[in-house]
């Protein structure tokens, strides 16, 4: 029971891997305060987890919306953790994007984080174990088309995070960041499964497979519990060792199976471009 004991307030509870956190705290015995602006979905995710025993509470909560944030933290009586995982993942090239869209990703995905982060400021300040984990992404350091906004935010957060991080530690308050790359349901991926684009990702993923909630909760539980008591300011990626790849391996499939196989040998052709490459 690693959170035995302590209230946490999770945002963009009603999503997948909002939902997974919040089950994974519940078992670790930590009081919910779970938050979504889709109410019906969060008040679903809440009974859920009240059937099985969970002290859970929903609230329909806009995290753009500075005066809905302060209404939901101004009625907690405490607070010991803060996981801003609400967000939005929006599309569109820079040439054809607009400002009114590229400020609502940045409120819902950067604001956000700076709203909560404000409003729980004081309640943390009084808790023995204050700990905030914010949601970044892969995609705050990979270019990825269409994607400007949304990975400008989700590298700003990281960068926030190390603030947090710095000012916090006076009053004993670590924040840290965890950057999932894909993540998908395992029902999902059942779905997914016969599609070519499916098994282009999962290719892409040393491990095989894409990333569940349930990997990214995990990480999370552990940057909010005493295990990582003196981890502070880190940015934790979730992506099953995509993200350290070179260049060569992500756009080369025939490297990619030979390392997943084992082989690790390259053709003699091969042996010599590697050679010319690191003169």
């Amino acid at each position: 029971m690693l959170l035995s004991g302590r209230t946490a307030l999770i945002t963009g509870a009603a999503g997948s891997i909002g939902a997974a956190i919040a089950r994974r705290f519940a078992a670790e015995g930590c009081r919910l305060q779970l938050t979504d602006v889709h109410e019906e979905r969060v008040e679903a995710v809440t009974e859920a987890l009240r059937r099985v025993g969970a002290d859970a509470t929903a609230h329909r909560m806009d995290v753009s919306d500075e005066g809905a944030v302060r209404q939901v933290f101004a009625g907690l009586d405490r607070l010991d953790i803060l996981i801003n995982n609400a967000g939005r993942t929006g599309s569109g090239l820079i040439a054809a994007g607009t400002l009114e869209e590229w400020r609502r990703l940045l409120d819902v995905n950067l604001t956000s984080v700076f709203l909560c982060t404000r409003y729980a400021w004081p309640l943390l300040v009084q808790s023995q174990t204050p700990a905030i984990v914010n949601m970044s992404s892969v995609n705050a350091n990979r270019a990825n088309p269409g994607l400007s906004a949304y990975a400008s935010a989700k590298c700003a957060i990281a960068a926030f995070t190390r603030q947090t991080a710095l000012e916090g530690a006076a009053s004993r308050i670590r924040a840290n960041c965890v950057s999932p790359g894909l993540t998908v349901s395992e029902e999902k991926q059942k779905q997914l499964a016969a599609q070519a684009r499916y098994r282009i990702d999962t290719d892409c993923y040393p491990l095989g497979r894409l990333g569940k909630p349930e990997d990214v909760a995990d990480a999370v539980l552990f940057l909010a519990s005493d295990m990582a008591a003196f981890v502070n300011g880190v940015d934790l990626a979730v992506d099953g060792g995509m993200s350290i790849q070179s260049v060569s391996a992500l756009v080369r499939p025939e490297l990619r199976r030979r390392w997943k196989s084992g082989s690790y040998k390259l053709m003699d052709e091969e042996e010599k471009d590697s050679e010319d490459y690191s003169r």
